[in-house]
């Protein structure tokens, strides 16, 4: 259960040395035989500066902070640093959790004991492309596609009335003139070539 430095540092600057003179003695030899890099370790951990460790060999008095940092960097017993202990030993898990739980940290150790809460996994639902419809793209045949082309307007067939003049107007009977002149003028309003020059003929012949 190693403790990270967020959480070493939340812990109290409280001494908890059972032993002033023991504590004062075994920080200093000890931090005098250290690597600049172990000691950087150790007060990153603790999140505190050179002075602070100066304060502990000084005075003799130890924070819960610090005898973890340095008992976690260093591999020995917190209760050497606090004068409990006579040989460096080693770190454990088991002799950290004791130490935490003597100065009064019950929470925050059944706080690291919580088993870490792994995020849900996220369920995946595969989306399947749907396969083209072959039969939306296959062509019609020749005869189907022309029964879907819609059909095409037919135009309105146009009059076809060829009504000749006849010669003089004493061959015509009254009948064949109400023909004739109905004939031309369906012609004219048709506005078929000549049919209006030809029902002015017959006008003149009528009229004249």
């Amino acid at each position: 259960m190693p403790i990270t430095a967020a959480q070493v540092q939340s812990l109290k600057r409280t001494n908890i040395s059972k032993d002033a003179e023991k504590t004062a003695q075994r920080a200093k030899e000890i931090w005098k035989g250290l690597k600049l890099v172990q000691r950087d370790a150790i007060k990153e951990l603790a999140g505190v500066s050179s002075q602070s460790v100066y304060k502990v060999y000084n005075d003799g008095g130890i924070s819960i902070k610090l005898a973890i940092a340095f008992a976690q960097t260093l591999g020995i017993s917190p209760y050497y640093l606090t004068g409990e202990a006579d040989e460096p030993g080693e770190c454990t898990d088991s002799l950290i959790r004791e130490l935490l739980l003597q100065c009064g940290y019950q929470k925050f150790v059944a706080e690291l004991e919580l088993p870490e809460e792994k995020p849900a996994k996220r369920k995946y639902t595969r989306h399947i492309k749907p396969e083209a419809d072959e039969t939306l793209t296959e062509e019609l045949p020749a005869e189907d596609a022309a029964a879907e082309e819609p059909p095409a307007e037919v135009p309105a067939p146009q009059p076809t009335l060829t009504t000749q003049l006849p010669p003089g107007s004493e061959a015509l009977t009254a009948e064949d003139l109400q023909d004739l002149v109905f004939a031309l003028y369906v012609q004219a309003k048709a506005s078929i070539p000549g049919s209006k020059e030809k029902l002015d003929q017959i006008k003149q012949v009528i009229f004249s």
